[in-house]
């Protein structure tokens, strides 16, 4: 891959998240339960989704997904693939959330589940955050209203686990991590630093925040957001702590980083700071 620049899109894609083998035969789906609507339920439209309870079961994980249909009509069919998360980020498990009929005004609750280890409960309670990735969306009388629509609808209230569509910038404090060997330190994405640093879309990674050491950055600035590292994508800083160090160990002299500016992705290379020289210097992308 070389360096050069073309129109960027979201990473990741809409269809085939699904893991295969022992693991998608662990997802459940089980009952729907119905309820009458509480009062109030018609005010601020929208498709509400929160988790509101988890449990263990064998080698299964359960989420307990409630869904408030407030759009114009029944929502026929939603399908989401689902990534469950630790608080640091790190991925636990992936399942499937799909809902049959949705009436409008009425809440609905559904369970899904994932595979973990046999036992191993601590997997199942490290569960601070889940992604949703909307498949389908049909609503009554409007046939396939596309992702677009549910996603612009989607609202997430209560529960002790977070629930985020899969590309949605976070709403949360900004961790930074100075990486000793690029001489850059990195933070999260946040809400507050897309906006400060024009980063627009759905696009996920980590935010360049200072570069103490611009000889090995060659063309990286502030503001910049790192999406890949070495074509692997670093959505969290755990995963970007993990592709230097894999580069360290095979010997590399640097990383080659794909970033998002203004829009635009670039490949651009930081080097590592011991084999950096002073007339290096720091180059455009």
């Amino acid at each position: 891959m070389g360096a050069g620049q073309d129109r960027v899109s979201a990473p990741g894609s809409r269809g085939g998240c699904v893991r295969t083998g022992p693991a998608a035969a662990s997802v459940l789906l089980a009952a729907a339960v119905v309820a009458a609507p509480p009062a109030g339920e018609t005010a601020d439209p929208g498709l509400v989704i929160s988790i509101v309870g988890s449990s263990l079961s064998g080698d299964s994980c359960h989420l307990s997904f409630q869904v408030r249909n407030r759009l114009f009509a029944d929502l026929s069919r939603f399908v989401a693939d689902f990534t469950a998360r630790s608080a640091s980020g790190v991925e636990i498990g992936r399942g499937v959330f799909a809902a049959g009929r949705v009436r409008r005004l009425q809440p609905f609750q559904r369970v899904a589940s994932f595979a973990v280890p046999a036992g191993d409960s601590a997997a199942c309670r490290a569960v601070a955050s889940v992604e949703l990735d909307v498949q389908s969306c049909v609503l009554d009388g409007t046939g396939d209203v596309g992702v677009a629509y549910c996603e612009n609808a989607f609202r997430s209230e209560g529960g002790d686990i977070r629930l985020e569509l899969a590309g949605q910038v976070p709403d949360g404090p900004a961790e930074e991590l100075l990486i000793e060997g690029l001489g850059i330190t990195f933070s999260n994405l946040t809400r507050a630093l897309a906006a400060a640093h024009g980063i627009r879309g759905t696009a996920k990674g980590l935010v360049v925040v200072a570069i103490p050491q611009p000889a090995a950055a060659r063309g990286l600035r502030e503001g910049d957001l790192v999406v890949e590292v070495d074509q692997e994508r670093v959505p969290t800083l755990s995963d970007l702590v993990r592709q230097v160090s894999a580069a360290r160990d095979r010997g590399q002299k640097s990383v080659l980083c794909m970033i998002v500016r203004d829009g635009e992705r670039y490949w651009l290379v930081a080097r590592f700071l011991a084999d950096t020289s002073p007339s290096e210097g720091e180059s455009s992308g």
